[in-house]
């Protein structure tokens, strides 16, 4: 089945349900407020199991966990400042000041005997440490409760065919006088397994060779964490929390072809990744000059990795290469702000932020082209980084109405990037260059009744800029080392966005649909950097060049090799996006089966901008068109037991550089599970992930030179698949 037909399932089944439609029992049109009494039948054990219960929240869950996992093992940009937009999670109203810390490792261990209530708020709101376009999921905690719990784990993951690792979390909360805290630690193992097999196809399409290919992983670490509160007798109230974790990667990669000996068949990675974090904010009404909140984050994380690539089938006729990276990267961000009651109806906010980021990443590779040869260097760069932001902002909230509600901000951000290139000799290559943003933001919130609700936004973002990008790195695919570019410009977006949501009577559901567009300046991606030359050795603009008659002298116009064709990553002017979303949460009672949800999110979005190789336009790089994620959840109380699964799926998507081509067709995923609770505080839960065997495809055509002169010289078909994985976990309270 398509994946854009599910866009009509939801639409019909959303129709369908809403005849069963009875009374609401939200506390006012805008926000859902879930009491204990709700969850007394759900028998959760941890915060974390009680929001799983709640219709939609699942899926923020599932995604905020694989932000988590990228973040972890991919390094990328990150999310910038304290920034905040889409669905949020707080407690008592509070955002996290922590930024490197899993949402969902804090909501586990907290215990679910220490809630009150969990509040699902739509749309603008006032009084909040954010303002959010999408949900935002409020968890207010019970006062004057003993917080003495401590909370355990043990869990293992099988991968078939494979091996079985152990893991186990224990967390202990308390209180002494005004003083709350938690303490944890966490034993950590995320093995990572695939297999593969790859044909090589010549430009007369003929298969030259085959290549199977073997990967394992195994990932392992520990993490410690900390969370104080304190409430001091002024009435002001500071919380502290702090994050210590070290991980390491051993991996290992096996290719095997059927000829060419000289393509690489073994990979060795052995990577260290340390990082810690400490966060915290403060708050205390000031009386006639308002409510003061202050929030800090300090963070290093430090990477070590050796990757070692053996090339040839006999031990003695080894091709050797060696690659060296060494990366500090730390971020250090204030934010300040004083919030005043106007009137009944209106609040301001006026406050500043500051952040400073530092990055230093040293790249070396070391080569040897035979047993007899001696290593050397064959190449290596070295990037130091300093970004010194600084934010002044203010924030209007009013409430026009009881329905009505209007958020207005604006920012003016100014930076400075100072990024130094230690070139090989010593010598330094400085890039000083400053940006200033105007950042605006309006977001508007109509309770159309106590069922319908409109809302609208408008706001211009600016992205964090991923270092990685300023150093030189290695291109698996295409087996070369690509240039860094420390120019790259900050991403801008001008978002607009208009969503409808329709929520059944009697919390049965809910429907939701989104139409929103976006325009893109300065988008990074890869960009063509060539010194393109006329005849006579003048220089000209890349367009010119290729309107020029497609000879063999143009093509070579520096050597044979097309090794003068030069990209890297850097700024495309403009780009834009847009599409829908649709969400629907049912409650599936009207069909006989009574404590069952379904939710059901489905995206089609197109981002378009200028290919920088080819001139024509085309998507995004990694990026799909059409995504789906279903998650359905059943939970039998009578026998304390739950079941269900999550399923998610990507359209096509593709790369583009200067020399190939490499379109891709994701795995779909779907994971089961189910989970039975044992005398109220113990829960066993089992689940298997990778049930469709995600297998995955994709085509690679490789080109002689330039990929405009359209002279193929390889096209590779790619298979992978990633093993079936059994988990079982118990966990408790006392």
């Amino acid at each position: 089945m398509k994946i854009y037909i599910l866009a009509a399932l939801m639409l019909s089944t959303y129709m369908t349900v809403t005849v069963f439609a009875a009374e609401d029992r939200a506390s006012s049109s805008s926000v859902v407020i879930y009491d204990q009494n709700y969850f007394d039948s759900f028998n959760p054990v941890t915060l974390l199991d009680m929001l799983m219960a709640v219709p939609g929240v699942p899926d923020i869950l599932n995604k905020n966990q694989q932000q988590a996992r990228r973040a972890a093992y991919s390094g990328g940009g990150g999310q910038r400042g304290f920034g905040s937009g889409g669905d949020q999670i707080l407690m008592d109203g509070k955002r996290l000041a922590g930024k490197a810390n899993n949402i969902n490792d804090t909501l586990s261990r907290v215990s679910a005997t220490q809630v009150e209530r969990v509040e699902l708020i739509r749309g603008a709101a006032s009084g909040l440490d954010v303002q959010s376009q999408g949900l935002v999921i409020n968890i207010i905690m019970l006062e004057g409760v003993s917080t003495s719990t401590t909370f355990w784990k043990v869990k293992g993951e099988y991968t078939v065919n494979h091996n079985f690792v152990p893991e186990f979390l224990v967390s202990h909360s308390g209180s002494a006088g005004e003083l709350d805290y938690t303490l944890s630690y966490e034993r950590q193992n995320n093995d990572f397994f695939f297999t593969g097999n790859e044909k090589f196809y010549g430009p007369t399409n003929l298969l030259q060779s085959q290549q199977t290919l073997k990967g394992n992983f195994d990932r392992f670490g520990h993490k410690l964490n900390t969370n104080i509160e304190y409430e001091f007798k002024d009435g002001g109230r500071l919380r502290l929390n702090g994050l210590y974790e070290p991980n390491g990667v051993n991996g290992k990669e096996y290719r095997d072809k059927t000829s060419d000996t000289l393509r690489p068949i073994f990979w060795n990675t052995d990577r260290d990744d340390n990082k810690w974090e400490v966060g915290g904010d403060y708050s205390k009404n000031l009386e006639y000059l308002g409510a003061l909140k202050t929030l800090f984050v300090i963070n290093q994380s430090k990477l070590d990795q050796t990757v070692f690539r053996f090339k040839g089938k006999s031990a003695d006729k080894y091709e050797y290469t060696r690659d060296i990276t060494d990366e500090d990267r730390s971020e250090g961000i204030i934010r300040a702000s004083l919030t005043k009651k106007l009137t009944a109806e209106q609040s301001i906010e006026f406050g500043g932020e500051v952040a400073i980021n530092k990055f230093d990443k040293v790249f070396k590779n070391y080569d040897r082209s035979n047993i007899t040869s001696n290593l050397f260097l064959d190449s290596s760069d070295n990037v130091k980084i300093k970004e010194n932001r600084y934010e002044i902002f203010a924030n209007h909230s009013y409430n026009i109405s009881p329905s009505i509600t209007l958020q207005s901000s604006l920012t003016s951000e100014f930076s400075k990037i100072v990024a130094d290139n230690i070139l090989q000799g010593g010598r330094v290559d400085r890039r000083n260059t400053s940006f200033t943003y105007l950042k605006p933001r309006v977001n508007f919130r109509y309770d159309l009744s106590s069922q319908d609700q409109l809302r609208i936004l408008l706001e211009k973002k600016v992205s964090q800029l991923n270092f990685n990008n300023f150093v030189t790195r290695f291109d698996p695919q295409e087996l070369l080392y690509r240039e860094g570019n420390t120019k790259i410009r900050p991403e801008q977006t001008w978002d607009f966005a208009v969503t409808f949501e329709h929520r059944l009577l009697n919390d049965k559901g809910s429907f939701e649909g989104e139409l929103f567009y976006r325009k893109y300046s300065d988008h990074i991606s890869s960009t063509d950097f060539t010194m393109y030359v006329d005849a006579k050795n003048n220089p000209i603009g890349v367009d010119n060049f290729f309107a020029l008659p497609p000879t063999r002298a143009l093509r070579d116009y520096v050597d044979d090799t097309g090794n003068s064709y030069s990209a890297k990553s850097g700024n495309i002017p403009t780009a834009k996006g847009y599409g829908v979303k649709l969400k629907s949460n049912l409650r599936l009672g009207f069909i006989g089966v009574p404590d069952a949800t379904l939710s059901i999110n489905y995206i089609y979005e197109r981002r378009r901008t200028k290919d920088q190789f080819t001139g024509l336009m085309r998507n995004f790089d990694r990026h799909s068109d059409h995504r789906v994620d279903i998650n359905f959840r059943h939970d039998i109380s009578a026998y304390k037991v739950t079941y269900g699964f999550d399923f998610s799926a990507r359209s096509d998507s593709s790369r583009h550089y200067i020399t190939y081509y490499w379109p891709n067709s994701p795995a779909a995923n779907i994971k089961i599970f189910a989970e039975k609770t044992i005398f109220s505080k113990y829960k066993l839960r089992i689940e298997g992930e990778g049930l469709t065997k995600n297998r995955g495809s994709s085509k690679y055509y490789i080109y002689n030179d330039h990929i405009r002169f359209s002279d193929l010289k390889e096209r590779q078909e790619k298979f992978n698949r990633r093993p079936i994985e059994l988990r079982v976990s118990l966990q408790g309270t006392f």
